[in-house]
This record gives structure tokens, C-alpha cells and sequence, in this order.
């Protein structure tokens, strides 16, 4: 078992052994930049929507940019994660 692998918790079941299962390190990872996708596209849904108010406020548009980006960088770790 890899020391940086995260573990179970323990269920006491009669007559099987107490080690702890290791959760595979990808599929954690994959979970967890589908999760910070979701969130920055939550995030950005919000933005675009004052934006869509104000299309004069340049920093919105900068920062709705910026989450555009990441969002696409979550989307290619978990294409290449396949």
C-alpha cells in the first residue's frame, strides 16, 4: 500500500481482516476535478449573468475568462484521466 494512498475506514466485519482498503489515487483525482469543474462552472454561470447586465465591467469579463480557462483545463485532465 503506497503511504500517500487515502484509506477507508474501518467496518468491523466478523472474520475478515482489519486492514484498511486503499482508494485509488486516479480515481480520486478524477472526482475531484469533476468537482472543481462543477464548482467553477457554477461560479462563472454567476458572473455571466451580472456580465450580461453590466457588458461594460472589463473585470468581470476578465475573470469570467480566467474561470473559462480552468474549466478547460479540468475538462483535459479528465479527457486524458480515460
Amino acid at each position: 500500500m503506497r503511504a500517500d494512498a487515502v484509506q477507508r475506514l474501518d467496518i468491523d466485519i466478523p472474520g475478515s481482516p482489519k486492514t484498511p482498503e486503499p482508494i485509488l489515487p486516479g480515481l480520486l483525482s478524477e472526482l475531484e476535478w469533476k468537482d472543481k469543474r462543477k464548482r467553477l462552472t457554477a461560479k462563472r454561470r454567476r458572473l455571466f449573468e451580472q456580465f450580461e447586465v453590466t457588458p461594460n465591467n472589463i473585470r468581470l469579463g476578465q475573470e469570467i475568462k480566467g474561470l473559462d480557462d480552468q474549466i478547460a483545463e479540468c475538462t483535459e485532465h479528465m479527457r486524458l484521466r480515460r
